[in-house]
C-alpha cells in the first residue's frame, strides 16, 4: 500500500467522502428534508398518555417534537423561502422526501392484525386534522419552492411491525392504541430496536416484501405528483443492495446519503455492514450517490447556533468544490407538538439563508434530481 492510500484510509469518514468524487466550482446548495406526509408521534395527547402507559418516549427528540405536518407549517416555511432570491433571481428551494401514507390503524385492528392497511398521506391530513391541502403541495411545487421526491411508501418495517402486533407483544400492542409506530422496543428482530427502518430486510421473503412496497410507493408519488422521482433516500439509511438494483429497475437514478449507510445481507438474517459513498459515486446498477455534508437540524440542540455552524459547514463543501447538501428533517418545522420549536428552526433558516447568499452571490439553489442533472453534464 503506497503512502497516500494509508494516508487516505486514516481520514475521518466525514473528511474522506468530501475528498473523494465528483467535484465542481458552481457554488451548489441543495435542501434536503425527510419525512413529510409521515404520522410520528399524534399529538401532545398521545405524547403524554404513552408516559404514563410506560413507553420510552420522553427521551426522544423525535417523540418529543415531530408530528404530521400541518397546512400553516407547510406556509410557514414557504413564507421564509419566498423571502430570499439569489443573485439569480432564483428562491431557495427545499427537495421534500415524502413518505406517501401511514398505517390505516382502524382497519388494521378489524383485521385482528392479519393483514396491513395503507391511508395516503393527503387522507391522513383529513384523519388527524380535518383539512386537506392537496393543492397547497402542488402550488408550491409549482412556483419551485419544494420538489417532491420519494421516501417512502409508509416509514415503517410493516411486515416487522404487523409480526409482533399479531404475537401480541407488549408494549407495541400499547402503542397501537395510541396510534403510535415510533417506539423503542425489543421486536421480534435480532437487530432492529425499533420499526422505522422500512427496508431493513432480514430474509429473503422480506426482501420479496420490500420491493413490493417500493414499487406500490413509486407508483403513489406519481399518481399523487404527476412525475417520476429520479432520487430516493433510504428511511433511517438503512438500505440492502437488493433494493438499491430493484429501484434502479423503477428509474431511481440518484440515491440519496449521509456519509456513511447501513446495509443489512438478508442471506446471513440481517447482518450488517456500513457503506461510505462519495458524491457522484457509481454503483452497480449505474446508479449515482449524493452525499449530505451540511448538517441543520435545529431539533438537536435548541439553543445551539444552527445558522453559524451550518454556514462553516457550506463554506467548506465550497473550499472543497463540492456541492453544499443540507441535512435538514421535517422535524424542524412541524410545530403541531411545539410551535416555538417550529419558529426558532425557521429564525434559523432565515438566518442561514441570508448569510448565504450575502457571502456568495453566484450560488445555486438546487433540488436532488438538479443536482443529478448537474453531476450528469459533468460525466
Amino acid at each position: 500500500m503506497n503512502t497516500m492510500s494509508k494516508t487516505l484510509l486514516d481520514l475521518p469518514g466525514w473528511l474522506l467522502s468530501q475528498l473523494r468524487g465528483w467535484r465542481t466550482d458552481r457554488k451548489i446548495v441543495v435542501f434536503e428534508s425527510d419525512d413529510w406526509g409521515a404520522i410520528r408521534m399524534p399529538g401532545r395527547q398521545q405524547f403524554e398518555s404513552l408516559k404514563k402507559s410506560g413507553i420510552e418516549v420522553g427521551s426522544s427528540h423525535y417523540d418529543r417534537l415531530d408530528s404530521l405536518e400541518r397546512k400553516e407549517d407547510l406556509h410557514a416555511l414557504l413564507n421564509v423561502l419566498c423571502g430570499h432570491r439569489s443573485s439569480r433571481g432564483e428562491k431557495p428551494i427545499f427537495t421534500m422526501n415524502m413518505v406517501m401514507g401511514n398505517p390505516d390503524f382502524e382497519k388494521i385492528e378489524r383485521d385482528d392484525f392479519q393483514r396491513f392497511h395503507h391511508e395516503s398521506f393527503i387522507q391522513s391530513y383529513q384523519t388527524y386534522y380535518g383539512e386537506s391541502f392537496e393543492n397547497d403541495w402542488l402550488s408550491a411545487m409549482n412556483e419551485g419552492l419544494v420538489r417532491q421526491q420519494f421516501h417512502a411508501r409508509e416509514h415503517l418495517n410493516s411486515t416487522l411491525w404487523l409480526r409482533d402486533l399479531k404475537a401480541g407483544l407488549e408494549p407495541v400492542r400499547t402503542a397501537f392504541r395510541h396510534r403510535f409506530y415510533g417506539l423503542k422496543a425489543k421486536t421480534s428482530s435480532a437487530w432492529q430496536r425499533h420499526y422505522k427502518a422500512a427496508y431493513c430486510a432480514e430474509s429473503p421473503s422480506e426482501v420479496e416484501a420490500i420491493k413490493g412496497i417500493f414499487s406500490n410507493g413509486m407508483a403513489m408519488f406519481e399518481t399523487a405528483f404527476g412525475f417520476h422521482s429520479r432520487s430516493f433516500v433510504a428511511c433511517n439509511y438503512v438500505l440492502p443492495e437488493e433494493l438499491e438494483q430493484h429501484s434502479a429497475t423503477e428509474g431511481v437514478q440518484l440515491i440519496q446519503s449521509q456519509r456513511g449507510y447501513v446495509r443489512p445481507d438478508p442471506a446471513k438474517g440481517g447482518q450488517r455492514t456500513v457503506c461510505r459513498p462519495f458524491a457522484g459515486k457509481r454503483n452497480d446498477h449505474g446508479q449515482k450517490f449524493s452525499v449530505r455534508n451540511v448538517l441543520f437540524e435545529p431539533y438537536l440542540a435548541p439553543d445551539e447556533d444552527w445558522a453559524g455552524r451550518a454556514f462553516r459547514e457550506v463554506a467548506l463543501a465550497f473550499r472543497l468544490r463540492k456541492p453544499a447538501v443540507v441535512c435538514t428533517h421535517r422535524v424542524n418545522y412541524s410545530g403541531h407538538m411545539d410551535l416555538e420549536h417550529r419558529d426558532r428552526s425557521l429564525f434559523q433558516l432565515d438566518c442561514l439563508l441570508r448569510k448565504i447568499i450575502k457571502t456568495w452571490s453566484d450560488v445555486e439553489f438546487l433540488s436532488s434530481d438538479q443536482l443529478l442533472d448537474a453531476m450528469g453534464r459533468s460525466d
